[in-house]
């Protein structure tokens, strides 16, 4: 999310490439030098937070068979994508801009999705100061889901998570909702500019890098899919260890008491800001949580995982976004500790295939969720989906 990421006083220009990888890169080096040209003459931060290197790619050997298969989409999926309607499949809201959900069946067999939302006024820059998350509620995993309520606002006055909450993952413990989310700790970090006691944003413009920082990890939880949530007292993950800077994009996943949570960080072994994924466990839901040293990969910067336990097999996966790739890969795990590339390495290409043959290649395809059912299997994934100036997230259907 962060290479999407334009500082909220400069134009919006679309990162995007839609032919092959090689454009990407060219028109990432490209669109870096202009943004950071007009940056500095308008002394603005840099807002492209890093390049990432051919080279940092991950290897993906496209030739083995995938281990999951996809169901093609109904055509007017696309459709209706691009004008931002509700339906099947497609969870956009208009006036919005929606990045990445995470879904969970309850038991009088409704599923509930909980995303993030900023208004589309405000640019795609304010997901890092004006995002909330809502809820919308189905009877199929696909969808329609209809929005219902905000679970969390973007400002929560008196809170160590004064602004924003942003990336939600969401697992089921001992019958309670356990939302795991993103924020920034600002206390202390501005003043009072309003009555509302809330930064500008023209602050949170030029104080890019310093709000980037201050990211942490909390949780909510409640008992039932409308709430209320409370919100932890203190962050549940902040940097420490072999991660430094940020605290973002849990991914948790509860198993025989055990909390499992992949989140991302910046290796402290690197001066600038470069990106991993570190794997930790705690026995409660607030943590603490106990973080291995080494890197679930270290191989590319990879964000944005999406966590699940098979019971059949007794095996963890992981699928994730890997920067500047035109891949999500899949990882695996038997312990929780130690992981490794699966042996099928290609979770899915970033691209939808359509009922009538065509292949829909969006902008940019992120933030994997997978739903699975009572015994692990995979049934649903979601993902966030730009494409033309639109955002949303697409539901497909494993085979």
């Amino acid at each position: 999310m962060e290479n999407f990421m334009l500082n909220v006083n400069t134009n919006n220009y679309e990162l995007f490439a839609r032919q092959s990888y090689i454009a990407k890169y060219i028109v990432t080096v490209i669109l870096t030098l202009l943004v950071r040209t007009t940056c500095r003459a308008q002394g603005n931060p840099s807002v492209l937070e890093s390049e990432i290197s051919v080279e940092e790619t991950i290897s993906i050997d496209t030739a083995k068979s995938q281990r999951y298969k996809f169901q093609p989409l109904p055509r007017i999926v696309k459709e209706q994508f691009f004008k931002k309607e509700l339906g099947s499949h497609v969870l956009v809201d208009p006036g919005y801009r929606v990045w990445g959900l995470s879904v969970i069946p309850w038991d009088d067999g409704s599923y509930h999705a909980y995303y993030a939302r900023w208004p589309e006024s405000l640019g795609h820059g304010a997901w890092l100061s004006h995002c909330e998350i809502a809820h919308a509620e189905s009877d199929r995993p696909e969808g329609p889901f209809v929005f219902k309520n905000v679970v969390l606002g973007h400002h929560n006055p008196g809170g160590w998570d004064v602004s924003n909450a942003h990336n939600p993952n969401v697992c089921i413990s001992n019958w309670t909702i356990n939302l795991y989310y993103i924020s920034n700790d600002l206390n202390g970090k501005f003043e009072k500019e309003n009555d509302n006691n809330y930064p500008s944003i023209d602050w949170f413009g030029k104080n890019w890098n310093l709000v980037r920082n201050t990211q942490r990890i909390g949780v909510a939880r409640a008992t039932s899919p409308e709430g209320p949530f409370i919100r932890s007292k203190r962050p549940v993950v902040e940097p420490h260890g072999a991660f430094k800077n940020i605290a973002v994009n849990p991914a948790v996943a509860y198993v025989n008491g055990t909390y499992v949570m992949i989140m991302k960080g910046d290796d402290v072994k690197v001066k600038d800001w470069h990106r991993i994924q570190l794997v930790g466990h705690a026995t409660n839901a607030e943590g603490p949580f106990t973080f291995n040293e080494e890197p679930v990969y270290d191989k590319a910067q990879t964000e944005d995982a999406g966590i699940w336990y098979d019971k059949r097999t007794e095996d963890y996966y992981m699928a994730c976004h890997v920067m500047n790739s035109p891949d999500l890969a899949l990882f695996t795990s038997k312990n929780g500790h130690q992981w490794r590339q699966a042996d099928n390495p290609l979770f899915k290409k970033k691209e939808i295939e359509l009922e009538d043959g065509s292949i829909w290649k969006p902008d940019r395809v992120e933030r994997p969720f997978i739903l699975t059912d009572a015994a692990g299997k995979p049934i649903m994934l979601y993902v966030a989906i730009a494409d033309k100036g639109v955002t949303g997230n697409i539901a497909i259907p494993f085979e």
